[in-house]
């Protein structure tokens, strides 16, 4: 198969789940086709985070995020927070998260989220590490957290985002990019493509968040890597510009933002 020359990277694909054991070397072949060359898996759990990391150590190209997602906040105890921070010292290590808050399934109570977000950009403090942040329904709560919490300190992104150009402003001043995904795809995201046109250039990012969140016209199936040319092409025709001046663009921002050469 041919490789794409315009290259991409993937900010966010969850490609240590259990949703790739079956084929995880052929999506990394496909993902090499499309283009897309470099991958931030980012962790839910401990256990996932320990995946993340053994994944980033096997391959070149991949880093990992270790974190606790708003999901499991229960779990976000101090014995938690510590082993986090020994994971996150492995130099295949990149971010904080996924942590944050989600008030739209509410899996955890509101209480409990809050406090996860907490500990866990305190630790991104600490490792002088940026933060991954997940934020459903919940982005006056969240951005109101991560100012006074001092994340500016370190900065990070807000994956998939989907709030309006007010809230990407609210990040943008607070030193965390917006990171695009399957969603702007959709017929109904005019609000979302309206966000994207206002987000500074240095703050971009584009992700699959796979295996969620599959553009169109892959909506119904598992989302992979090589999907993210789509979710690229959206955001490069909101803003008027060529899909390969997204990719650059994008993966220049990943890399500052996470450090990497």
């Amino acid at each position: 198969m041919e490789r794409h020359e315009t290259m991409f990277f993937d900010s966010h694909a969850h490609l240590e789940m259990a949703a790739f054991d079956a084929d995880r070397e052929a999506v990394f072949a496909r993902a090499a086709a499309a283009g897309v060359t470099r991958f931030v898996i980012p962790a839910y759990s401990l256990e996932a985070s320990a995946r993340a990391v053994a994944l980033a150590e096997a391959r070149d190209g991949v880093w990992a995020s270790v974190g606790i997602h708003p999901h499991g906040a229960g779990r976000c105890t101090p014995e938690a927070v510590e082993a986090l921070e020994a994971l996150a010292r492995h130099p295949r290590v990149v971010a904080i998260g996924e942590t944050g808050l989600d008030f739209y399934r509410n899996r955890a109570p509101r209480q409990a989220q809050e406090a996860a977000l907490c500990a866990q950009v305190a630790l991104a403090r600490r490792l002088r590490l940026p933060l991954i942040i997940h934020c459903r329904d919940a982005y006056p709560e969240c951005l109101a957290i991560l100012r006074e919490e001092g994340a500016a300190e370190v900065g990070g992104v807000l994956h998939c985002f989907t709030a309006d150009a007010a809230a990407a402003a609210t990040a943008c001043a607070l030193n965390f990019s917006c990171s695009i995904a399957g969603p702007i795809t959709y017929p109904g995201a005019n609000g979302l493509r309206a966000a994207v046109r206002a987000i500074p250039a240095d703050r971009l990012l584009v992700e699959t968040d796979a295996p969620y969140l599959s553009p169109a016209p892959h909506r119904r199936s598992r989302n992979e890597p090589a999907h993210l040319p789509l979710t690229a092409a959206a955001v490069a025709a909101a803003r008027g510009v060529p899909v390969e001046e997204i990719a650059g663009l994008t993966a220049t921002n990943a890399r500052r933002l996470f450090r990497l050469p």
